[in-house]
C-alpha cells in the first residue's frame, strides 16, 4: 500500500531538475519547491500534527520566498 509520505517523496524524487541538482529555471524550482512543501506537511501528518496546523507550518517553512531561500541554502551545501 503507497502511503501519502511514499506519494510525497515520489513527487519530491519526480521535480529533481533535468538540469542537474540545482534547478536553473523558475519552473524547475517551484517543482521543487512545491514538492519539498508536500513532503514536509506528510512528515508533519505521520507525527501526528492536525492537517490544518500541518499546512500552515509547512506553507510558512517551505512556500515563497523563505522556501526557495531554505533550498537554495540546503543545495549549496557540500556533502562530503
Amino acid at each position: 500500500m503507497i502511503t501519502p509520505l511514499t506519494k510525497a517523496v515520489e513527487k519530491l524524487l519526480a521535480a529533481k531538475p533535468a538540469s542537474g541538482l540545482r534547478p536553473e529555471t523558475d519552473a524547475e524550482w517551484l517543482a521543487l519547491q512545491q514538492a519539498n512543501e508536500v513532503l514536509a506537511y506528510e512528515i508533519f501528518r505521520s507525527g501526528g500534527m492536525p492537517s490544518a496546523d500541518a499546512r500552515v507550518l509547512a506553507q510558512a517553512l517551505f512556500g515563497g520566498s523563505t522556501g526557495r531561500e531554505l533550498l537554495d541554502i540546503a543545495l549549496a551545501v557540500e556533502v562530503k
